[in-house]
């Protein structure tokens, strides 16, 4: 199968690429500079721009692939580029390329905040006021997390590893006036002016260009709120529209606190690939969730040379 993945070196994006192409797919790789992932037998690369080509020259991108992955998200332009127009126009730029281009299946990563919250109607992740702190907790409680947010986010990692010692040092019995002042202080902040906000409530508003539209023939996935490197196990569980919980209740206020789970970037890459050869989650909007005991920190971005068969260079 000839498989387009927009953001190939990206990174779920380049999990999905060598996941793919250790499948045996032909993948065409399509960003402004695909070339980054390597070089293999099995991979084209084909330079788009996204923000700035029109629908009819992304169409012609798109037509001669079968199914089109986007892992299209602007987090490498910096905080800034986080904001909720511009994605949306984005997105439905690639909507209406893949229709133009006839892509006979679109596979759209989204992101955690279009999941809908257990036991309410309408509420997203996103829109739950208890969701950004027990998620702000939750990857702080792994060391694998917070050295992926401190490579991928800089200044805004570092925060949180503080974060992270300012928690361990009060279940240690050790904490301190400033510790407990950090914390009040780094939990204040992500919840009244988290920066990537609007982005996040961009990801979940994008979903609409999906929701009961046959049109075209799509799939919608979210990752679990714990998302992020990890071993590749090759298992998961599907979980369709809801934020997948921990059965335990809260012993917090917070009752999604420390019930959040989540899935590694490349067992999503084998879910991902999974739809795309069989294409059974079609019209459905999914996540997965899977085993992340291991909290070995691991790469974020991989690259071709990462491909069983030994033929890719980095």
């Amino acid at each position: 199968m000839r498989v387009g993945v927009i953001g190939p070196t990206g990174f779920g994006g380049s999990y999905v690429c060598v996941e793919l192409i250790n499948r045996g797919h032909n993948v065409v790789g399509m960003s402004r500079h695909p070339e980054k992932l390597g070089t293999h037998p099995l991979y084209t690369a084909r330079k788009i721009d996204i923000e700035n080509m029109s629908i009819d020259e992304l169409a012609k991108a798109f037509g001669d692939v079968d199914t089109l992955v986007s892992e299209y998200g602007p987090h490498t332009q910096g905080a800034d580029a986080l904001q909720y127009m511009p994605y949306l126009e984005d997105i439905r730029k690639i909507v209406l390329a893949v229709k133009e281009a006839k892509v006979k299946y679109f596979v759209h990563v989204g992101g955690t905040g279009s999941l809908y919250v257990p036991g309410t109607e309408h509420q997203c992740a996103v829109d739950c006021p208890d969701f950004f702190i027990a998620y702000r907790r939750g990857i702080a409680d792994s060391h694998a997390h917070v050295c992926y947010m401190e490579e991928r986010l800089g200044p805004m990692g570092s925060a949180l590893r503080s974060y992270r010692n300012a928690r361990l040092h009060a279940k240690e019995g050790k904490e301190t006036e400033e510790d407990k002042a950090f914390v009040k202080d780094y939990e204040y902040k992500v919840s009244k002016e988290d920066k990537g906000l609007k982005f996040i409530r961009a990801g979940r508003t994008s979903f609409m260009f999906f929701d009961g539209n046959t049109s075209f023939r799509w799939t919608f996935v979210s990752p679990s709120a714990l998302y992020r490197p990890g071993r590749r196990t090759g298992k998961y569980e599907v979980v369709l529209d809801e934020l997948p919980l921990k059965n335990t209740p809260s012993a917090s206020s917070n009752p999604l606190d420390g019930r959040l789970l989540g899935v590694s970037c490349a067992d999503l890459a084998v879910a991902i690939a999974d739809d795309v050869e069989t294409q059974k989650l079609v019209f459905k909007h999914w996540t997965v969730v899977g085993d992340l005991s291991d909290d070995t920190p691991y790469p974020s971005y991989i690259t071709l040379a990462d491909t069983t068969d030994g033929k890719g260079s980095a």
